[in-house]
């Protein structure tokens, strides 16, 4: 029983390394963001800061603005709903929630590595008007969850830049 048990446990990593299945690692960004410092404007501050946690998390240095070699700055961060389903009384059944954070990165002489990068998420919200407390506080943790989508997703995106710059360079 405890060859079988080593067996389907052999095959089973054999099929999941065979598939390219790795863990997620380190953000491989260009050696600009070695020394990064974020910023906001407007409401941008808790965009920002999960920004900061998503450079921490990949061991990138967050410096103050005259130390860094690469600069993000957080230009909006806006947050809507539009109405998806009414019910037969016109009572709004549905929402979807909608975050736009924008982003412009430079290096330290002010220059933009890349153009204005704007990340555009959406959720499907279901509302009941005989839970608008509880609906308000789920709203406001969809728009939490989106904005960390958000940030990961921008540093996939700088990412991906990086190396779409690196492969041009190789060319």
């Amino acid at each position: 029983m405890n060859k079988l048990k080593l067996l389907i446990i052999v095959i089973a990593l054999s099929l999941v390394s065979s598939c390219g299945y790795r863990l997620a690692g380190k953000a491989d960004l260009d050696p600009v963001f070695e020394s990064t410092h974020v910023s906001y404007q407007g409401r941008g501050q808790a965009m920002a800061k999960l920004l900061e946690k998503q450079f921490e998390a990949n061991k990138y240095v967050l410096v103050s603005a005259e130390q860094a070699s690469a600069l993000v700055e957080v230009l909006y961060e806006t947050t809507d709903r539009e109405i998806l389903s009414v019910d037969e009384d016109g009572k709004v059944r549905e929402y979807e929630l909608i975050l736009r954070v924008g982003v412009d990165v430079k290096d330290s002489e002010g220059r933009k590595l890349v153009g204005t990068q704007e990340v555009r998420l959406t959720r499907d919200f279901l509302f009941d008007i005989n839970d608008v407390l509880g609906k308000g506080s789920e709203e406001r943790a969809i728009y939490q969850e989106m904005r960390a989508d958000a940030a990961r997703l921008l540093l996939y995106r700088l990412q991906a830049i990086t190396l779409e710059v690196e492969e041009e360079v190789k060319e």
